[in-house]
């Protein structure tokens, strides 16, 4: 597991085993007092929740994660690219 990127209350980050997806992809996490949400969401060709796995995420919260990504898309496709290249992958927290 690689964390990205770390933005108000959420944490985006990918997991080793997805490398192999065809399209990049992302999850984003919510841990609070032992209770976490996880959600996944598309970023090719554009920014798209995995309908399948939105997780117990409410409508607003997924609203909100979703324009984040899009507003960090670039950020986290770099992040990627460094993750899915082998190099070392610092998150960045905004």
């Amino acid at each position: 597991m690689g964390k990205l990127l770390i933005l108000t209350r959420y944490i985006f980050l990918i997991y080793s085993v997805n490398i192999n997806e065809s399209r990049k992809h992302i999850h984003v996490t919510f841990n609070r007092k032992g209770y976490k949400k996880s959600c996944k969401f598309w970023l090719e060709p554009e920014a798209i929740l995995d309908e399948n796995k939105k997780g117990e995420f409410s409508v607003k919260e997924l609203k909100e994660i979703k324009e984040l990504v899009i507003e960090n898309k670039l950020v986290l496709l770099a992040q990627l690219e460094l993750f899915y290249t082998n190099h070392l992958v610092k998150a960045i927290k905004r």
